[in-house]
């Protein structure tokens, strides 16, 4: 007996099969569509890494400042609303005047203790920094502690402790060199009188312009890219407000802790903790060495301070990063820290400090998509959605 093609299990495979290659066929548009978009944007994001930042940051402060528009926008008991353009103004107009009163003020004393880290790193008038010293005659008490003294040969000896010194003195330099390499890609002056331009036109016309860019495309697709975009909207709008207020608690308990225990540069070193504590795990590291070394550099030998110091760093980076980030930044505590930590060094390979402070919400984003994308295919599939936490 020869195969019968009118057997209904055959036609039932065949159908099967046929089903199977149409989903196929209508699944292929959107990974098109998906990967293109995604191979644009990095291509883009590459290409335009040297300019990137004005919009960047001018992306930070839209979010920043959109809350204030959106309440003077809406309408009150009256009906009655403010213009979006004279909002966005007002709004902007108000950020600029507080951050220049912060700039008058804060200059002048940040100013006289970046002088004084200077002089402790870098020494004057050709003489080895005050950092060098301390730390170098450090490393010689533990060596006598741990071996006695006497024990090696006075060369050698002498020998160890100038390369103590020139390790010590050197790690100025390579400090220096890592923050010069990093202002390459800081934006100059002409950029940063852009970036509130950036901000008012944002704040101004950002929806239309989401709403116009989305209807370039195809009409199937126009849904599920406002959904995405809702997501990374309410993502970036999490962060923004979030560290902000993480920053400006790690600041200032950082500020008055150190005044308290007697640390002469405590404001510029809560002022530093404020900028890089969106820095992932290498943020708190960097604040909490920097007073470390301030305060050997200006106590003297046998002192605890320096021990009080870094437990002070070490209780406040536990409590921020298990108490207060978890309460206010929830969604992107739970991205897993081996992510984290390779989005913060792969940003800083590819932009310097610009990418590790990028590194956060650009992973929350890529996670966001990657859980969007999963949930439609699943859809597609007729299976449960992802339980995946965001």
């Amino acid at each position: 007996m020869g195969l019968q093609f009118d057997d209904p299990p055959y036609k039932r495979a065949m159908s099967s099969q046929a089903g199977e290659s149409r989903r196929w066929r209508g699944r292929l548009p959107n990974g098109v569509w998906l990967g293109g978009g995604l191979l644009l944007l990095v291509a883009i994001v590459l290409l335009a890494r040297q300019i990137i930042l004005p919009f960047l940051l001018a992306l930070f402060l839209t979010y920043l400042l959109l809350p204030a528009v959106n309440a003077m926008t809406s309408p009150g008991r009256s009906g009655r609303h403010i213009p979006r353009g004279v909002a966005a103004f007002l709004a902007l107009a108000a950020f600029v005047g507080v951050l220049a009163v912060l700039i008058l003020v804060l200059t002048p004393l940040l100013a006289a203790e970046a002088n004084r880290l200077a002089r402790v790193f870098f020494g004057s008038a050709g003489h080895e920094p005050p950092i060098a010293r301390r730390l170098s005659m450090t490393f010689q008490s533990w060596r006598n502690t741990l071996y006695g003294t006497g024990v090696f040969p006075p060369s050698l000896q002498q020998q160890l402790d100038q390369e103590a010194r020139d390790f010590v003195s050197g790690l100025g330099d390579t400090v220096a060199a890592a923050v010069s390499a990093s202002l390459m890609f800081f934006p100059k002056l002409l950029e940063l009188v852009a970036v509130p331009l950036l901000t008012f036109y944002m704040l101004l016309d950002g929806p239309r312009l989401t709403r116009e860019l989305r209807g370039f495309l195809p009409p199937a697709q126009q849904h599920p890219a406002a959904e995405l975009v809702r997501r990374w909207d309410r993502v970036l709008r999490e962060y923004v407000r979030g560290q902000l207020i993480i920053s400006l608690f790690i600041g200032v308990v950082v500020t008055v802790g150190l005044r308290v225990m007697g640390l002469k540069a405590a404001l510029l070193v809560g002022t530093v903790a404020f900028f890089i504590e969106a820095i992932p795990f290498f943020g708190p590291l960097i604040w909490g060495s920097l007073a470390v070394l301030l305060t050997l550099a200006q106590t003297p030998d046998g002192s605890p301070l320096p021990v009080l110091v870094g437990s002070f760093a070490l209780v406040a980076q536990q409590v921020d990063s298990h108490v207060i980030a978890p309460l206010i930044l929830g969604r992107f505590t739970k991205v897993h820290p081996l992510l984290l930590i390779f989005s913060t060094l792969l940003g800083a390979s590819l932009f310097g400090l610009i990418g590790m402070f990028l590194a956060a919400p650009v992973t929350a984003l890529a996670k966001e998509t990657f859980l969007f994308v999963m949930e439609r295919v699943q859809a597609r599939r007729g299976t449960p959605s992802l339980s995946v936490p965001a």
